[in-house]
């Protein structure tokens, strides 16, 4: 029985062995050996961000190893569904990292997911950089435990400054340009947006502007017309919404079928080419920020969105932009520091100034770990007739004019 006890533990520790030598090995291998560079992209394959996050890095890898790859290696791409849920985030994470072996990681859809995937960045020591996640509590999360969590980046927007720029938006445009002052602010009650609304609410009534109406709804929600019937009836004329995990297209509709004032700010689904046919149309008139569009945000820009919808069929969304250069930073860094250590990595992330299809001078913040503030831009974007998706605002990337929802006309 002693030598079958002996036996179990021998066994369990070389199990335990062979787990930790697996984990150390996933990352930070010899470039000089590494026949290939391994690039592993997560996102929920059903969902418009999780897809604009794959499409793009697929792009990104192909292009790269058109032109010849990092010193002659082909970069290869695997993908990891998180189905946009913590629990399978962390499995596809596990599985790129210990079965595909891949050297970095981009993308993740979620703020609940990318903070589920944190605290095995320091298990695995390999470099993350989110593109599809807003949460402040990410990039704070770095600067309290630089230790465990230096793996971890951000190319993406974070709640904060989106809400900066979205009171920039209301203030400037609603309010100066169009002469509205009464706002309605409708936003889910995910974790993106819980400090996210109630400031912006703070800002409005800072500038001089009156919230005469307030609501966080619940993600389940289908059925949105009491809501703006409850908006309607406090003389709201204008309906600043903050939507990204809820249901859109229920939302639109019954914001057309109500006939309110007119809304726009930010509605995820609302940035997919094929929202239009989605709602029937009934989109038409709403207003999102998309962080991208065929706009010359930068040299890049347009050749980049053009290329992306003859690929696919469909335009970018805001995952799209993001995951496309970060992919490039990594290729970048690794054919600069001939590396595939994750301390090379990190420091090389560090000090980039990188022009992409976003901006000119791409870079993250040393304590962080986040995108500098100003690396960017977020246009707005208005549905207008035949199913067009116009830049309205700011000036300098318009595209059309801004119009009135067609029951307002």
């Amino acid at each position: 029985m002693r030598g079958i006890k002996f036996g179990r533990i021998v066994m369990l520790a070389i199990l335990a062995l062979i787990f930790t030598a697996t984990g150390s090995m996933a990352a930070n291998r010899d470039f000089k050996k590494a026949k290939t560079i391994r690039i592993g992209s997560l996102g929920p394959v059903q969902l418009a961000p999780g897809i604009g996050i794959h499409n793009s890095t697929k792009m990104a890898v192909d292009e790269i190893n058109a032109a010849g790859g990092i010193d002659g290696k082909k970069l290869e791409l695997f993908i990891g569904d998180t189905e946009g849920k913590p629990e399978k985030g962390i499995t596809a994470m596990k599985k790129l990292i210990l079965e595909d072996k891949v050297d970095v990681l981009v993308g993740c859809y979620s703020s609940g997911v990318a903070l589920a995937l944190q605290p095995y960045l320091a298990r695995y020591k390999i470099v993350y950089i989110a593109t599809g996640t807003a949460s402040t509590t990410l990039t704070d999360n770095v600067a309290k435990d630089p230790k465990k969590l230096k793996y971890f980046f951000r190319d993406m927007i974070n709640s904060d400054r989106q809400q900066q720029w979205a009171t920039k938006f209301l203030t400037e445009f609603v309010n100066k340009k169009l002469g509205f002052n009464k706002f309605a602010i409708l936003a889910e009650n995910t974790m993106w947006v819980q400090a996210y609304a109630p400031n912006l609410k703070k800002d409005l009534e800072k500038a001089g502007m009156d919230v005469t109406f307030y609501e966080m709804f619940d993600i389940d929600i289908k059925d949105f017309s009491p809501t703006f019937v409850k908006a309607k009836s406090t003389g709201a004329q204008w309906i600043a919404q903050i939507v990204s995990h809820a249901a859109s297209i229920p939302l639109v509709k019954a914001w057309q079928d109500t006939k309110v004032a007119p809304m726009g700010l930010c509605d995820v689904a609302s940035m997919d080419s094929k929202f239009w046919e989605m709602t029937g149309g009934k989109c038409l008139g709403e207003i999102t920020y998309n962080f991208i569009a065929k706009a010359p945000l930068t040299d890049k820009t347009i050749s980049f969105w053009d290329k992306y919808v003859k690929l696919y069929g469909t335009n970018p969304v805001y995952t799209s932009g993001f995951s496309y250069d970060a992919v490039y930073m990594l290729a970048d860094i690794i054919k600069q520091k001939k590396s595939l250590k994750s301390n090379d990595i990190i420091s090389g992330l560090e000090n980039i100034s990188y022009t992409g299809v976003l901006h000119s001078a791409t870079g993250f913040d040393k304590k962080t770990h986040d995108l500098l503030a100003g690396r960017y831009v977020m246009p707005m974007v208005q549905w207008q007739d035949d199913a067009k998706q116009v830049v309205v605002w700011p000036d300098e990337f318009k595209t059309g004019e801004y119009m009135l929802p067609p029951w307002q006309k």
